[in-house]
C-alpha cells in the first residue's frame, strides 16, 4: 500500500512538473507575443483617412490625420484644413487596444474624443460616443 501511495505522490509530481515546463516553452517560444509585448503602440502609427456620419448639421466630416511616435506616446496631426481649423489635439492615448484622441471642437466650445478601433488596415470607431465612423490606414 505504501508502494502504491509513493508511487501515486511521484506520479503527480512529475506530470504536474511537466505541465508547468511545457507551458512556460510555449510562452517564451511564441515570437508574436514578444513582438506584441515590445512595442503596442505600432499598430496605430501611420496616415488616416476617417469619414464620420450624420453630424448635428446634417453632414459628414472627412478627416485626415497622422499619428506618430511622440517619446513614450503617440502624437496626432490633422492633415485636412477643415479639421487643422476646427478642432485643437489635446491627446492621444490608447486603452484596451483602442486609440482615443482626446479634441476641443471651436464651434461647440467642447472636448470630445474619436474612439478608434484599427484592424489591420480598417479603422472603425465613433466620435463622442454616437456618430459613427469608418475609414482606412495607410503606413
Amino acid at each position: 500500500m505504501k508502494i502504491k501511495i509513493i508511487l501515486l505522490s511521484f506520479l503527480l509530481t512529475v506530470s504536474s512538473c511537466s505541465i508547468f515546463k511545457k507551458t512556460q516553452a510555449l510562452s517564451e517560444n511564441n515570437p508574436a507575443s514578444i513582438n506584441l509585448n515590445e512595442d503596442p503602440l505600432q499598430k496605430f502609427i501611420g496616415d488616416y483617412s476617417i469619414q464620420v456620419f450624420g453630424l448635428p448639421d446634417g453632414s459628414d466630416l472627412e478627416i485626415e490625420m497622422t499619428i506618430s511616435r511622440d517619446g513614450h506616446g503617440l502624437k496626432t496631426i490633422f492633415i485636412s484644413d477643415e479639421a487643422s481649423q476646427g478642432y485643437d489635439i489635446l491627446g492621444t492615448e490608447v486603452e484596451e487596444d483602442f486609440l482615443y484622441i482626446d479634441i476641443f471642437v471651436k464651434d461647440y466650445g467642447i472636448n470630445v474624443a474619436f474612439e478608434l478601433f484599427v484592424e489591420g488596415t480598417k479603422v472603425t470607431g465613433y466620435l463622442a460616443d454616437m456618430f459613427e465612423l469608418e475609414g482606412t490606414k495607410s503606413n
